[in-house]
């Protein structure tokens, strides 16, 4: 099949990033078809967050050598040009001379490497802003083209542009998203939940005048099905609007577990004192995490460590629950999980997941502070 001119392919390539509103089938799509309609046979690109530490987001058409073991040699270490990228060396794309990554693969599984030796790199940017780098590679190819290099530096513009416009938007909904939750849960606490309270004490007090067996049992039943209702509709309001946040993070999480009867274990290191965005945002992190536990984990007894420093905030939410096998979890899929890790990203922070079957499961939270202070 003829592939498209490198003119075609930018057009093909920008008419699919400006409909798509989802950051990682974004990455995927972009990176398929730069690889389909280039004479490029492989690809795969890495977020890179403050600190340096890189995340494999998207890859395609990896060479065995390269994809063995869940992509060990692209998941572990560094390299030079995720180090390049970090200490801002790193500015346009570039030829790699001699890829770490593909040598310890490639010495490993020599005869899976579909004469991958070498790879070309480009930063993923929008404006000033950096998120990562995209990477390519040919069969038998140690030096690409300036003509190579131009293509990618075209793609990777049009990859940044898309990644920044997709997170104002997603910043857009979630402003939109918490009037309306907050609207919400004022209609529910002020129509909903208080005709069902009245319900439970009407019921209550037919129960004490009735001297009927059959009518007390009747009003008792009603009474604790309103009651229930009453705990399940505060559940949903604090889902919705986390009414006591404004007492504190620990206050209104103590709350929410007793509302949910899970325990809840405390441990604090440092003053807990932080913005109110990302406060809102670990908050409704570790609800999410709370209500994965309930549903899914089996688990009742969370434990929760907040460790401030002036610099960053560590959070660790650890559970007694069944655990999971996160090699086998595309966490990128799972809305849960996705909405954790896109709200950590907002505040320029970092998530990460450790869970075995029968072994609980750990999620961390790391976000600095000092690049949040404007939040």
């Amino acid at each position: 099949m003829e592939k498209p001119t490198r003119l075609a392919l930018l057009k093909e390539i920008a008419e699919f990033l400006n409909e798509e509103t989802e950051t990682f089938n974004m990455l995927d799509g972009a990176l398929r078809s730069l690889i389909k309609g280039s004479d490029f046979t492989t690809g795969w690109i890495f977020f890179i967050d403050e600190s340096g530490k890189h995340e494999l987001v998207s890859d395609t058409d990896l060479p065995g050598a390269l994809s063995k073991h869940n992509c060990k040699y692209m998941n572990e270490g560094s390299c030079w040009c995720v180090q390049s990228y970090h200490n801002k060396r790193l500015t346009k794309a570039s030829n790699i001379i001699n890829c770490s990554r593909i040598n310890l693969a490639n010495r490993a599984y020599h005869e899976e490497t579909d004469g991958i030796t070498h790879h070309a790199t480009v930063p993923l940017r929008s404006g000033e802003e950096l998120f990562g780098l995209l990477n390519v590679a040919t069969p038998h190819t140690q030096h690409y083209t300036e003509e190579d290099l131009e293509l990618l530096e075209s793609v990777a513009f049009q990859i940044g542009s898309a990644i920044k416009r997709i997170l104002l938007t997603d910043q857009e909904k979630e402003a939109a998203r918490v009037s309306e939750r907050n609207r919400l849960a004022r209609d529910l606490h002020d129509s909903v939940n208080q005709m069902l309270f009245s319900v439970k004490l009407t019921a209550h007090a037919a129960n004490e005048m009735s001297g009927e067996a059959i009518s007390k049992k009747a009003f008792k039943v009603i009474e604790d099905t309103s009651q229930q209702a009453v705990n399940e509709m505060r559940a949903l309001i604090w889902q919705l609007k986390p009414v006591g946040l404004e007492h504190g993070l620990i206050n209104a999480l103590k709350n929410y577990c007793d509302i949910l009867q899970i325990e809840l274990k405390v441990h604090v290191d440092g003053l807990i004192n932080l913005p109110n965005t990302i406060e809102e945002n670990i908050y409704r992190i570790i609800q999410e995490a709370i209500n994965n536990t309930q549903k899914h984990s089996q688990a009742d007894i969370v434990e929760l460590k907040l460790n401030q420093q002036s610099e960053y905030i560590i959070v660790t939410v650890k559970d007694n629950g069944c655990g999971f096998d996160v090699q086998a979890t595309n966490k990128y899929h799972s809305h849960g999980l996705s909405n954790m890790i896109q709200r950590t990203k907002t505040i320029g922070g970092k998530l990460n997941i450790i869970s075995e079957p029968n072994m609980g499961t750990t999620i961390e939270i790391i976000v600095p502070l000092i690049l949040s202070k404007g939040s």
